[in-house]
């Protein structure tokens, strides 16, 4: 009788075990229904190149969502020094026609790194002398040059880049401004409401755009001494813009043009 129990006892023991064997070789085998192996499918998902990859995926971003664009900002104005067109208070016939010479000296000291906030009086009409010099020696006359003639004298006198866009936005302004270029505005400036003018105001004037807000823009407008940040809407300086015409002698008001300037 003790031989027979010690038998069924360890044909007991041999099933018990070969069906724990079972379930553990189960487990390892990863053979069990409802179990995820995180790392696992991580890892294939991180490195697989086939359709449904992460780097598809990342790839297949539009731009807007995997790369983020610098945001413009509301307001912008440039350190742009200032001058008035007379900078002693000499408003005499060369100097009420120093409006694009006046910007073009502006222009040149930002891009040139001038951090005044108003540029020397002195140092600004001896500049001024030289700019009409120049344009007396290469288009014969230094009154009412025109955007192209004026853009030549800035890239000529003062080796920078400069040229003329025919129609523009505000949109356009506001693109070279956050380029931090300078832009230069031909307009007929008595349209544009300056009451610091002596007026009527100038029939042909050039200001010099700062920067911007979200309804206007920031000048510095050298026909008159209180021109530094001057403010004036879009609108009234677009519809105000004009280019010089040699062959009438005055302003053709068709023409909406903006001068760049930048180093």
């Amino acid at each position: 009788m003790p031989n027979f129990k010690i038998s069924r006892l360890t044909i007991l023991f041999l099933i018990a075990a070969i069906i724990v064997a079972s379930i553990v070789f189960y487990y390892i085998s990863g053979k069990t229904p409802g179990v995820l192996n995180y790392n696992d499918q991580f890892n294939q998902s991180a490195t697989t190149t086939g359709n449904g990859s992460l780097a598809n995926e990342v790839q297949n971003l539009p731009a807007s969502a995997s790369t983020s664009a610098p945001s413009e900002p509301a307001v912008l104005n440039l350190p742009i020094p200032f001058t008035s067109q007379a900078p002693t208070g000499n408003w005499d016939l060369v100097h009420n026609e120093d409006c694009e010479e006046a910007a073009s000296v502006m222009a040149n000291a930002y891009l040139t790194g001038n951090t005044a906030v108003v540029l020397p009086a002195a140092q600004v009409d001896d500049e001024m002398n030289n700019l009409n010099a120049w344009e007396d020696s290469h288009f014969g006359y230094h009154l009412d040059t025109t955007a192209a003639e004026t853009a030549q004298m800035i890239t000529g006198y003062y080796g920078l880049k400069a040229t003329v866009q025919d129609g523009y936005t505000f949109a356009d302004i506001k693109n070279q401004i956050n380029l931090h270029h300078v832009v230069i505005l031909p307009v007929n400036g008595r349209l544009i409401g300056n009451p610091n003018y002596t007026q009527p105001g100038p029939i042909y004037h050039m200001l010099v755009i700062r920067g911007y807000t979200a309804t206007g823009l920031i000048t510095d407008d050298s026909g008159t001494r209180r021109g530094q940040n001057y403010p004036y809407t879009f609108d009234i300086l677009h519809n105000a813009g004009a280019d010089w015409d040699h062959t009438t002698n005055t302003i053709d008001q068709t023409k909406k043009v903006m001068i760049v300037v930048w180093k």
